[in-house]
């Protein structure tokens, strides 16, 4: 993988987690929506194992 291409999954990888964040947060904030952030996850981790087998390729 060549360092332009690790660096944009890397940055894909930095915005998945700021995503998981900011649903915590707002989850936190209003008191509901546990299974809505459990999707939410369990997409940006998704995300972030396809980034890990790129950067393994």
């Amino acid at each position: 993988m060549t360092q332009e291409a690790l660096e944009t999954a890397l940055t894909r990888a930095e915005r998945a987690l700021a995503r998981i964040e900011r649903v915590a947060e707002q989850v936190g904030r209003r008191g509901d929506g546990e299974e809505r952030l459990r999707e939410r996850v369990r997409t940006a981790i998704a995300e972030l194992d396809q980034i890990i087998r790129k950067v393994e390729a």
